[in-house]
């Protein structure tokens, strides 16, 4: 009985300690390079940063709810297509941390802010080494 009842419990607390250990660390100043693929001249092939956090929260609204027509509609126009290898320095969490502030620090649009969906910035980008001082 103990078998039945105890078990589950053991997986469940087990599983939420390995996700914690791989929860990584996101603070302001932070510089982070785009490691995945991207082409900015490719509309199908490129990681984008929004021009307005509403845009990128209800983008990841859609994404979560799987629900493009009530959530997610951003124009092209409010949208900033990256190169691969262009570089982001994080400003400041919005939205409950769901989406991010950044500073382009490539690019013909380098040094505005936009906006990044944080499982975005997870999944396609890494803490970059070099320490940027500049403002």
């Amino acid at each position: 009985m103990y078998k039945l009842i105890f078990t589950p419990l053991l997986l469940i607390f087990s599983l939420d300690f390995v996700a914690d250990d791989d929860k990584v660390n996101i603070e302001a100043g932070q510089t982070w390079l785009l490691e995945s693929k991207s082409n900015r001249l490719s509309i199908s092939n490129s990681e984008v940063l929004f021009f307005f956090s509403s845009d990128a929260y209800n983008t990841y609204q859609a994404r979560r709810f799987s629900d493009w027509d009530q959530f997610s509609i951003v124009d092209g126009r409010d949208l900033v297509r990256l190169n691969t290898g262009d570089k982001i320095k994080i400003i400041k969490p919005k939205h409950h941390k769901k989406i991010y502030e950044v500073m382009l620090l490539d690019g013909f649009e380098k040094n505005r802010t936009y906006f990044v969906i944080t499982e975005d910035l997870l999944k396609d980008f890494v803490i970059s080494e070099e320490k940027n001082t500049e403002i």
